[in-house]
């Protein structure tokens, strides 16, 4: 065992790293997924495997300028970010992204708990008394007792509470802007 592998392990670094770029390879499957695909019904699309193939027989995109190249990812950029920035189609595709979110959410917290020894309490809201979003909570270890200890009232309670206040704030805005409001509480462990 190194020195610097001990310093890693006790030092405050970060072992975290921000969200990776796009890939040149990545945008010219996209690019090439759009293309192919375009015309083809639900079902009869062609398999990565089949377009990782079209690409690399693709001689124009073998040798494309820099600025085609950027292109391309840009293109994949705006995809990427409408994906995950976007509105959804509906309230059931919607409240299917929170849903999906809060689970991975809660399961990186719970990891964290047991790797750091930290408390959190995650709370997900509707945003709209019209949104069909499950209002959902999760506590690791036993911070659920917090709120019963210093406030005086339970998770659910307090949840309930934040969702009439989410549902009451921005009624002038439109339906479509309307997203779940989340609310995360992070305390360190002695």
């Amino acid at each position: 065992v190194t020195v610097e592998y001990l310093k890693g392990l006790v030092g405050g670094q970060t072992h975290y790293y921000s969200s990776w770029k796009v890939q040149w390879h990545n945008a010219l499957l996209h690019a090439k997924a759009l293309e192919v695909n375009a015309d083809c019904p639900c079902g009869t699309k062609y398999s990565l495997k089949e377009i990782q193939q079209m690409v690399k027989d693709d001689e124009c995109l073998q040798n494309l300028s820099q600025e085609e190249m950027d292109q391309y990812i840009t293109m994949l950029e705006e995809h990427c970010n409408t994906k995950v920035h976007g509105i959804r189609a509906n309230n059931v595709a919607a409240a299917q992204d929170v849903l999906m979110t809060t689970n991975k959410t809660a399961k990186e917290l719970n990891g964290l708990c047991d790797h750091t020894g930290i408390y959190s309490t995650l709370l997900v809201m509707q945003g709209h008394i019209n949104d069909s979003i499950q209002s959902r909570w999760t506590t690791t270890d036993n911070s659920a007792e917090f709120w019963e200890d210093v406030f005086g009232h339970q998770v659910a309670d307090v949840a309930c509470q934040y969702e009439q206040w989410a549902c009451t704030q921005n009624q002038s805005k439109s339906l479509i802007f309307s997203q779940a409001a989340a609310l995360t509480l992070y305390q360190r462990s002695p």
